[in-house]
């Protein structure tokens, strides 16, 4: 069936006509699976984007268009305060719906909820959960748009018919990004020093210690075709972004944070890096490297150990893999380890949330003790980076990952972070040049390369 007659067929079937009668209740419109609704991301609709998530090598996305209600919390809150707002967007929707085509909210919180945001996050409080006017999701096969209440159905039949005529035009050049501001590379060899000693006098087990840059260039950054690059090159990552209102947050994260599906819970533990070989050979080696280094193995364990543990009360039949494996991506290595187990009645996966986050691979362990270690030795607010970010629907299931490998757009400027796990034997230079490397993938994406003044290491 051609894309235009299935409209043609949704509109009759909606009984819109011509008419831009907004709707009362939730309605869907499946299309043909050649439409690939990532194409709203680009060109005339790319502004109108309030929030997508997608799982490249899944064949998912979720591409939310115009805000139909919003959840905002406010500083202190944390997930489960949104949880009587949440029910209240999804009155009147089964709950039992298990749809491919069945509204979700998009959204994330801040990794450090009680502190008030700082430059450049001001636009992103605590956490916010957005209801898209109209919700395009592709998933096993399926291509359809779901419209919230007070939409009109009109009203996305002619976008699509909008993008569908565009013509496909060629990527825009790219001017190439400048150092805004770099890393302060004594100051981050300082501040790995002093955590690694207070780790080895047994003040904590661990605690990760992050940094920014800020890159430019003239014209504002491409969102879209950012996304695609990212899409390509990182197609086994949580692809995400999420605007507020000049801002827009993007990240291709390789951490799940949680899932929750009927009923079903997974996560992953990942922590602990190692760089890319220039060959499989060397690639091989290095794997087996990082899964026989001590330092490696004990920051691993203790990710998995803390995630276990804050589990335990919230699911049954909790399994976790015998052994780390070797999770390879385009320019790093990590050990992972599954954890999953089935939640327990009443546990919804803002509960999950809220539980997990943040896990011991982005702040530290024990918990509160790492906190107060980041606020000491960071001088910039983390803002939604390394805080969970995804998708939520009326049956509490959704998907959250982490957000790492991130960047933070406004106009012509980007802000990119990244952070390690700081053990007692860090190492910090090391760790400078693996910071470094996890910021290439969003530099990449944005513009080619770490502007070599920005970096610690060639690019």
């Amino acid at each position: 069936m051609s894309l235009r007659r299935a409209i043609d067929e949704a509109a009759a079937a909606l009984e819109v006509g011509t008419s831009d009668r907004s709707l009362s209740e939730f309605a869907s419109i499946e299309l043909p699976a050649t439409f690939d609704p990532r194409c709203l991301l680009t060109g005339s609709t790319a502004t109108a984007v309030v929030g997508s998530y997608e799982r490249p090598d899944q064949g998912f996305a979720l591409i939310g268009i115009g805000e139909a209600a919003r959840i905002d919390l406010a500083i202190g809150e944390t997930p489960t305060a949104a949880r009587a707002r949440v029910r209240a967007l999804f009155e009147g929707t089964p709950r039992d719906s298990h749809s491919v085509l069945r509204p979700r909210l998009l959204g994330g919180f801040r990794f450090a909820p009680d502190q008030a945001p700082r430059t450049p996050w001001e636009r992103f409080g605590a956490g916010s959960l957005v209801l898209p006017r109209m919700l395009f999701v592709l998933e096993g096969g399926v291509s359809g748009v779901v419209l919230a209440p007070g939409t009109s159905a009109t009203e996305a039949l002619r976008l699509i018919e909008r993008v569908i005529d565009e013509p496909d035009g060629a990527l825009p050049a790219r001017d190439p990004l400048r150092s805004a501001r770099s890393i302060d590379e004594n100051a981050w060899r300082d501040n790995v020093r002093a955590m690694a000693i207070g780790i080895r006098e047994g003040a904590y087990e661990k605690a990760v210690l992050a940094t920014s840059i800020e890159l430019e260039r003239d014209g504002d950054l491409p969102l879209g075709e950012t996304l695609a690059q990212l899409r390509a090159d990182y197609p086994d990552c949580h692809v995400v972004s999420f605007s507020a209102g000049d801002a827009t947050l993007i990240c291709a994260s390789p951490e799940l944070l949680i899932s929750l599906e009927g009923g079903h819970a997974c996560t992953l533990g990942l922590a602990a890096s190692q760089r890319r070989g220039e060959n499989p050979a060397e690639d091989r080696a290095l794997g087996r490297e990082l899964l026989a280094d001590a330092k490696s193995r004990e920051e691993h364990a203790v990710v998995v150990r803390e995630i276990v543990e804050r589990l335990e009360d919230e699911t049954d039949g909790l399994t976790v893999d015998d052994e780390p494996s070797v999770r390879r991506f385009r320019n790093i290595q990590h050990l992972a380890t599954r954890i999953a187990g089935d939640a327990r009645e009443g546990v919804d996966i803002l509960e999950l949330v809220e539980r997990l986050h943040p896990t011991p691979a982005v702040c530290g362990r024990p918990r509160d003790v790492a906190r107060r270690v980041i606020a000491e030795h960071e001088d910039f607010d983390r803002g939604w980076y390394a805080g969970p970010v995804g998708w939520l629907d009326a049956n509490g299931d959704g998907e959250f990952a982490v957000a790492l490998r991130a960047a933070l757009l406004r106009g012509p400027r980007a802000w990119l972070f990244a952070g390690n796990g700081i053990m007692g034997d860090s190492d910090p230079q090391a760790e400078l040049e693996e910071v470094t490397l996890k910021m290439r993938p969003l530099a990449e994406a944005l513009g080619g390369r770490i502007p070599a003044e920005a970096s610690a290491i060639p690019a």
